[in-house]
């Protein structure tokens, strides 16, 4: 698979109903998948499903007519939005190389058409969300939710997945809702960042526990205005950001993470009027940098210090 089975995150197309403002013909999809194993799709497994807002994917070997897996893709904000132009291609279940099972998911990959051919699948790109990662429904969203009934006894039924996976996993999430974190399999994963965000909440999964943290400020000025408040995030746009272990030799021995901005997805943009330009702004192929205290002039690098108990 390519680049984008990199940016496995937790960020999810919610599962149950909601009321939306849009109309489309795309809403019921009326047409039975033959699988959602990707070596062997059919050309009746292609869909087209742009503009659609909570298309309904009925899968074989549901016993009640009628009635199928409904997948609703929420854009931030928790509001139903339509499927992007152009969301042709197949339904698949995901395994992403170098990662455990728990990161695979119901995904959807774009094809140029309706050839089910390894060639033109492998060809393909997977949907992206606007912050340029992977449209999925994850494997413990399928695992927790009440809505994913019907999916969680296909994948049993067809093999996809088995009885002690998803035990392991709901004793992994027990307590947890996966889509409130951006879930990560090793610390050094990639993962969608907003450039006006104040807090990002992780949960990192391990072989027998879940280590969650949340880092803060990261794009925060922290001055404060004359009248008290705090100037906050400067900058909008959003990329893809990856942890990474600090070198710094003042870190040697500690467990400090800086942050590495891969890629821009939406370009920076300053939202302050005649901004000082205080806090440099996030620039893609570097580490994060920010002033080395409120009164300070010089950038020095972002890090967290990372508790592992």
């Amino acid at each position: 698979m390519t680049h984008e089975l990199g940016f496995e995150t937790s960020v999810d197309a919610h599962t149950k109903p909601t009321k939306s403002k849009y109309k489309t013909k795309y809403n019921i999809i009326k047409r039975i998948v033959s699988t959602l194993d990707p070596l062997h799709l059919q050309s009746s497994d292609f869909m087209d499903i742009s503009n659609a807002v909570q298309p309904t994917l009925t899968l074989p070997g549901i016993e009640r007519p009628g009635v199928g897996l409904r997948i609703v893709l929420y854009y931030y904000g928790g509001k139903g939005q339509p499927f992007p132009d152009n969301t042709r291609g197949f339904f698949y279940y995901c395994r992403p190389p170098g990662l455990p099972f728990a990161a695979s998911g119901l995904r959807f990959r774009v094809t140029s058409g309706m050839d089910p051919s390894s060639a033109n699948f492998d060809a393909g790109e997977d949907l992206l969300l606007p912050l340029g990662v992977p449209w999925q429904v994850s494997f413990p969203n399928i695992v927790i939710s009440s809505t994913t009934t019907d999916l969680r006894n296909y994948l049993l039924r067809c093999g996809a997945i088995t009885q002690s996976q998803l035990d392991t996993c709901r004793q992994q999430f027990k307590g947890l809702l996966p889509a409130a974190y951006y879930t990560l399999y090793t610390l050094s994963q990639p993962f969608p960042v907003s450039f006006n965000t104040y807090t990002i909440r992780f949960c990192v999964v391990g072989p027998d526990r879940i280590i969650r943290f949340n880092i803060s400020n990261m794009f925060s000025d922290k001055r404060r205005r004359s009248d008290g408040t705090r100037v906050g995030p400067p900058y909008r746009g959003s990329g893809i950001a990856q942890l990474q272990a600090s070198t710094r030799p003042e870190h040697a021995g500690q467990n400090v993470l800086a942050m590495n901005i891969l890629k821009i997805i939406q370009p920076v943009t300053c939202t302050i009027p005649e901004y000082d330009g205080y806090m440099p702004p996030p620039e893609e192929g570097s580490v994060l940098y920010r002033r080395s205290a409120p009164r300070g002039s010089l950038s020095r690098l972002w890090v967290h210090e990372f508790d592992l108990k």
